[in-house]
């Protein structure tokens, strides 16, 4: 266990020095809310205001719209600061003005099907996993890259 805790403690480390403190808190970010969001999708259901099953379904179809879109940030090894880094790039702006029109519109486009306490519990869980699907494309493009560095310095 000890062993464990201390390898946990090294691979912290090593992020910390490694990529950019403004990424790590805007994924910490993402993480609160989310949890946040579903913990009241969880309370949503035990009131009943809205079936696991659609809850399951806003949840993946926002997971799968934050894969897409998250690609806004261009994420890559900055050499100066020898740190992993993200900008907003030619190509985010599009996915940037995507997401945005994708989260103005989700109650009008989810409206076709749902009405009142379901479609505001659906829309926020869709939230949850657009952040969600976001915070997974992030933390993929940060291992990526942190292997790829790793690799070149050998």
């Amino acid at each position: 266990m000890k062993e464990y805790l201390k390898k946990k403690q090294q691979h912290k480390e090593h992020i910390k020095q490694h990529v950019e403190w403004k990424l790590i808190l805007r994924l910490k970010i993402f993480a609160v809310i989310v949890t946040g969001i579903i913990l009241t999708w969880v309370w949503k259901i035990y009131l009943g205001e809205l079936w696991i099953l659609l809850g399951i379904l806003a949840l993946s179809i926002g997971i799968l719209i934050g894969f897409l879109t998250g690609r806004m940030f261009k994420i890559f090894w900055h050499e100066e600061t020898q740190k992993v880094i993200s900008r907003l790039d030619a190509i985010g702006v599009g996915f940037l003005i995507i997401y945005i029109a994708i989260e103005v519109e989700r109650t009008w486009f989810f409206g076709h099907w749902l009405t009142g306490v379901e479609l505001n519990t659906f829309a926020l869980i869709f939230v949850a996993g657009t952040l969600l699907g976001r915070l997974l494309s992030m933390i993929q493009s940060i291992k990526k890259v942190l292997k790829e560095e790793e690799k070149s310095m050998c």
